[in-house]
């Protein structure tokens, strides 16, 4: 037999979303992106629309939110939300020694070439969870110049920049990190770098406890200056 059963109506707890309208919610976008440019310094407007919309729906879902103009009220009042949004406006792919190759040829052409100089600066733009830093470091001083060298490590993400900051990396990619090391030229054991700490791999403090560290609102700066301060 059936049975007709009335609808009850929703608790709020899953809002439901608007009638999709794609001109509009293109404009909902650009409107949200402009106003984190303005507000927070975050240019995001020339990124790919696609992928930009997919990230932002997973952060309004997510909330329980139903559009983006809801979302944007939240992330220009509330700073904390703008650091999830980061969270996942932000791809961060790194590795130690990520790349072999390029380590090498920096090993025999650029090193050669920085001897020359009494000082040495390095930017890591995007610098992510620190992997390519730490790796940098390691080159440097086994080439004699981690003395004379100050690296500047940046992203726009200030937790991804706290996690290089800890030097915390995980113990089930050692392996691969060392294969990377062995292929980049190292001259050392790469096991001698880190030890096995707090639930990871914890990397030689000796690489960063002569550095002072600063971060800035306006460029996420964390700066690696070896004895020397840092002004952002």
């Amino acid at each position: 037999m059936a049975v007709q059963v009335a609808e009850v109506p929703g608790t709020g707890a899953e809002p439901e979303r608007q009638t999709f309208k794609p001109d509009l919610e293109r404009i909902e976008i650009e409107l949200l992106l402009e106003g984190i440019f303005r507000h927070y310094g975050f240019d995001f407007r020339a990124y790919a629309y696609a992928s930009i919309r997919r990230r932002l729906w997973k952060r309004i879902e997510e909330e329980g939110l139903s559009s983006v103009s809801a979302l944007q009220e939240r992330v220009l009042h509330e700073p904390e939300m703008m650091e999830k949004l980061l969270l996942d406006l932000s791809i961060n792919v790194t590795a130690m020694f990520r790349d072999p190759g390029f380590y090498c040829t920096f090993r025999e052409h650029v090193i050669p070439l920085l001897r020359t100089y009494p000082f040495i600066r390095i930017w890591h733009a995007g610098c992510s969870t620190g992997e390519e830093v730490y790796s940098m470091a390691m080159l440097l001083r086994e080439e004699g110049l981690y003395d004379r060298a100050r690296i500047y490590a940046t992203d726009i993400n200030e937790v991804v920049l706290q996690r290089a900051k800890a030097g915390i990396f995980p113990l089930e990619r050692m392996q691969e990190y060392t294969d990377n090391y062995i292929r980049a030229g190292g001259t050392r054991s790469f096991s001698e770098y880190y030890t096995a700490k707090y639930g990871g791999a914890l990397f030689d403090q000796s690489l960063t406890t002569a550095f002072s560290t600063t971060v800035s609102r306006c460029s996420e700066c964390w700066c690696w200056a070896a004895r020397k301060h840092c002004v952002s």
